[in-house]
């Protein structure tokens, strides 16, 4: 089963190939913005240097957030629309299960921290299950982690300003190239859809026209 892999919802455009849980090819490009501009440029690179053709895809994986909502928007809308152009099954990732070092057994309390302004500090996490999330992901605090923590095995993502909860930590980050791997383990009739998960309205609000 050959896989592309799609991450556009961190500080960089990412684009990975997977055939049979095995990675031949992964490109990424750092970046806070611009992810509309170069995401089709990192794919097309991509396939040329591995000598792909679209037509040999069998999926396509797209992490889906939360993460920046500009990101998940053009990721999400890539995807869709490769895969309506190829008739191949996109499916969504959440930026949790997407963790490149997700431990695959037992419950697991994936965090990232949310991008929120100080002194405000909160992360947004799933609870994940044998390498699945077993729940929507959500956003907490530090309280909240406590509680959820207690019946965890161990925490894994952006761990760096995450207290001591008591479970083991496993720091990683969303990849494209983690993403492909986790949906190459599910059938095809258990396929998550690409759906953008915010888990919070954006911090920006709409312009108001002069005068009202």
């Amino acid at each position: 089963m050959l896989i592309l892999g799609i991450n556009t919802v961190s500080d960089a455009c990412e684009a990975a190939l997977i055939r049979d849980g095995v990675v031949i090819a992964e490109l990424s490009e750092p970046m806070q913005q611009g992810h509309d501009a170069r995401l089709a440029p990192v794919v097309e690179k991509l396939m040329r240097d591995s000598a792909t053709s679209f037509g040999d895809l069998d999926r396509i994986a797209i992490v889906v957030g939360p993460g920046s909502f500009t990101g998940v928007r053009v990721g999400v809308a890539f995807a869709r629309g490769l895969a309506l152009s190829l008739d191949k099954p996109a499916v969504g990732v959440t930026s949790l299960e997407a963790l490149d070092a997700l431990p695959g057994e037992g419950r697991v309390l994936g965090l990232l921290p949310a991008k929120r302004r100080p002194p405000e500090r909160t992360w947004w996490g799933q609870i994940i299950d044998r390498g699945r999330g077993v729940a929507e992901p959500f956003e907490a605090g530090a309280a909240e982690l406590q509680s959820l923590a207690s019946d965890m095995d161990a925490l894994c993502g952006g761990l760096a300003d995450v207290p001591d909860l008591g479970p083991s930590r496993v720091p990683a980050t969303p990849t494209a190239k983690a993403a492909a791997l986790f949906v190459g383990r599910w059938p095809d009739g258990d396929l998550p859809p690409p759906r953008p998960v915010y888990v919070r309205e954006p911090d920006a609000t709409p312009m108001r026209p002069v005068g009202q």
